[in-house]
């Protein structure tokens, strides 16, 4: 399953891929070599919380690389569907009222129009590779206010 999600990852980060094409890493590739130095050249900046890098968009998807070092804010997305594939890192994923824990190999789907937010409880800073179909919006993020509770 690694392999597959790292080999996605690589392919999204190489480019576009024919419709017909198998995507998977390179035989014998270190498979996180790419994820790797993609973090390198753009590491999350000491002091910020989040860092979004867009790997790819067509008319169907957009796919991100996210860095989280602490906390989302509660939020929904008015236009897509997300899938995030954790990478690194553990913590506990809010989706409505219920939290779960997360950790590096979970994948998560989130409905569009739930509300939800990543903690991160490790201390590495959180990874995660996100697929949102379709693409979003200008106003897809949607920050939801504090319940009080």
């Amino acid at each position: 399953m690694r392999s597959v999600l790292l080999g996605l990852l690589l392919a999204a980060i190489a480019g576009p891929v024919p419709a017909a094409d198998w995507i998977s890493a390179p035989h014998g590739a270190p498979e996180t070599r790419a994820i790797a130095q993609l973090l390198k050249d753009q590491p999350l900046a000491a002091g910020a919380n989040i860092r979004v890098i867009r790997l790819q968009k067509t008319d169907h998807s957009a796919q991100f690389l996210v860095q989280i070092r602490g906390r989302e804010p509660l939020h929904y997305h008015a236009d897509s569907d997300i899938t995030v594939f954790l990478l690194r890192g553990r913590g506990r994923i809010r989706i409505g009222e219920r939290e779960r824990p997360a950790r590096a190999g979970d994948v998560i789907h989130i409905a569009r129009g739930a509300a939800h937010a990543y903690i991160n409880e490790g201390p590495e800073i959180g990874v995660a590779f996100v697929v949102y179909s379709p693409p979003p919006g200008p106003d897809d993020r949607v920050l939801v206010e504090p319940s009080g509770k």
